[in-house]
């Protein structure tokens, strides 16, 4: 099945798998493409999956893109890594698979939704506790964190930086518990972090809005700083899926 795989043309306009012509992001592309190869019984359940390089040449992305869709095909478990021989097909039937690939894709927006959700509803108020607890040797690592962010333009690290970032604030608040929830909840953001959701306007929208929180946290002023985590958010929530309510 992999040769048959192989000479599948797959250069196709970047539409969603509904035949609308609303632009999805590369990863997303790559996912919806899959599909299409198990719809069209070009793989099935058991097939090993083409390698990133071959991949990337089918589908016309980045390696970078093709990566992302693995990552979330596996988590999903529908697809399964073997060490040294990569990835698999899991061993469903091919309806299981549709049905799981679809809801993958048709089920972005309202994860996006969810998590913003989230998001608005804790980190205000944990901003606004970590305003009046947090420590010298807090703000300053802050202060570092938002200048490696601005310093670099690698997505691993700006992810990693964004996630720090956030897992501070809650630490500085001084509840353990809070931190620890924090660090949990982060599972579920980092969705909104993925490659498929990062662009120019994101980067410049998190740096931004890092340094007002930050601003509002050396100034220990709680109301300020729940102010700047709101905006913050409605502005990364902007950036990333504008049309989610």
């Amino acid at each position: 099945m992999a040769e048959q795989t192989q000479a599948v043309t797959l250069e196709e306009e970047n539409t969603n798998p509904q035949g609308s012509t609303t632009p999805v992001r590369a990863y997303e592309d790559v996912i919806a493409k899959i599909r299409k190869l198990i719809n069209d019984e070009e793989m099935g359940p058991g097939d090993a999956l083409p390698s990133e390089r071959r991949l990337s040449e089918l589908f016309t992305v980045s390696r970078h893109s093709v990566r992302e869709a693995i990552r979330v095909l596996q988590e999903q478990g529908v697809l399964a890594p073997r060490r040294g021989s990569g990835n698999y097909i899991r061993s469903s039937s091919r309806e299981e698979l549709t049905r799981a690939l679809s809801s993958l894709v048709s089920g972005d927006s309202r994860r996006l939704f969810e998590v913003f959700q989230l998001r608005q509803l804790m980190e205000p108020q944990i901003a606004a506790l970590a305003a009046e607890m947090i420590l010298p040797e807090q703000l300053t690592e802050m202060d570092q964190l938002v200048r490696r962010q601005m310093a670099t333009e690698d997505l691993n690290e700006l992810r990693q930086i964004d996630r720090n970032f956030h897992a501070l604030i809650a630490k500085a608040t001084g509840n353990s518990l809070l931190a620890d929830l924090m660090d949990k909840i982060s599972e579920s953001i980092d969705p909104s972090r993925t490659e498929g959701h990062q662009s120019d306007e994101r980067r410049v929208a998190s740096i931004s809005g890092h340094c007002r929180i930050l601003s509002a946290l050396q100034a220990h002023d709680p109301t300020a700083a729940a102010d700047a985590m709101r905006d913050h958010i409605n502005d990364i929530k902007h950036a990333v899926a504008p049309d989610v309510a």
